[in-house]
């Protein structure tokens, strides 16, 4: 009787014990559940983690505010920026995560893109394409970003392209399609118009999406990472 009393009072030990881990657990997981649900779009986490594979496989624990915005982002972003080419496999590009890394043109500040970089270091090389369906509601040169142009979508987000070399005939105010040439990747910036050799040939490309009326920057790279399978080919060399 002794023996089976203590083969009771040890399963029960234990199964308190399974109970004390699975609440702790449960406990832990609304914790991460509540801490996320207050977050917004400016929360510096979101920005810097978004559209990564944890996020988009917890998207149900953020706030409504940032299942919105990525999800606009998922439905709209179609196309990688860079097509590849079909004449030469040899002109490829490369990227990093560079996000909030510092600039210190015009002052220090933190990266607020992803820099896509030719292998190819020869300007007027490589097109670049529109990543989504939108209008062109700014084109034309910046002193940091030279030759750019800005696509806002039809959800408000704005994808921001510079460093370009030239335009492919589009105007301001334009509807363009995903995949439809916006220009040649290029070095212009950091300086008055037509200023280029500052840097390595590359395509600057940014997000960005407007909360009570700020603009507010995302990391950009884990996006370009799932659009690696949808790239354009076209015929340069």
């Amino acid at each position: 009787m002794k023996k089976v009393g203590t083969k009771n009072s040890i399963l029960l030990l234990l199964l308190l014990a399974l109970f004390d881990v699975l609440a702790i657990h449960r406990i832990l997981e609304l914790g991460v559940y509540f801490e996320y649900q207050s977050k917004t779009i400016s929360d510096s986490f979101f920005r810097k983690t978004f559209y990564s594979e944890s996020m988009r496989e917890n998207v149900g624990y953020w706030s409504k505010e940032c299942i919105t915005f990525l999800k606009n982002v998922e439905n709209e972003a179609v196309y990688f920026p860079i097509p590849t080419s079909s004449v030469d496999k040899s002109l490829r590009v490369a990227y990093t995560d560079s996000w909030m890394d510092e600039r210190n043109f015009q002052g220090e500040r933190g990266h607020e893109g992803t820099d896509i970089m030719a292998i190819e270091n020869q300007r007027g090389l490589y097109p670049v394409v529109s990543v989504s369906d939108g209008r062109i509601t700014n084109l034309g040169w910046l002193d940091k970003g030279g030759y750019r142009v800005g696509v806002t979508s039809d959800s408000g987000t704005y994808y921001y392209y510079a460093h370009l070399e030239s335009y492919s005939g589009i105007a301001e105010g334009d509807e363009i399609m995903a995949g439809q040439l916006l220009g040649y990747m290029g070095d212009s910036g950091y300086g008055p118009e037509g200023t280029v050799g500052h840097f390595d040939v590359h395509l600057h490309f940014g997000i960005y999406c407007y909360q009570d009326g700020k603009e507010v920057s995302v990391n950009p790279y884990f996006l370009l990472k799932a659009l690696e399978k949808h790239k354009l080919k076209y015929s340069y060399s």
